[in-house]
């Protein structure tokens, strides 16, 4: 699959250029930086896949926060809950935003 368009960070920085091939390196990446969808083409249907909603860096703060809440009794060093937290910061912060998609 390549990209539809330019993949930015939240500050507006693009991270990948529209048309570029998506490898696993790639996904790491866009993992690391909270991008969590993007336009692709050339999926199954060759259609566009999920609109990339970038989310405000207040929004994401303050359900970063929440998440820690929930997640104060664990290793937060621990790989896994690492993940974890990162995957229901996202979820809270979409929530927030009224955006109902998969964090993937």
């Amino acid at each position: 699959m390549k990209l539809a368009g330019d993949v930015t960070e939240r500050s507006g920085r693009v991270l990948l250029k529209a048309e570029t091939e998506i490898t696993e390196k790639h996904l790491s990446i866009l993992k690391k930086w909270g991008v969590t969808e993007v336009d692709a083409i050339g999926t199954a249907e060759d259609s566009p896949v999920e609109e990339v909603h970038p989310i405000d860096p207040s929004i994401l703060r303050e359900a970063e926060v929440k998440a820690e809440a929930l997640f104060r009794h664990t290793d937060r060093k621990h790989p896994a809950i690492c993940e974890l937290l990162r995957l229901c910061s996202l979820r809270i912060a979409r929530r927030e935003l009224g955006v109902h998609k998969h964090v993937t």
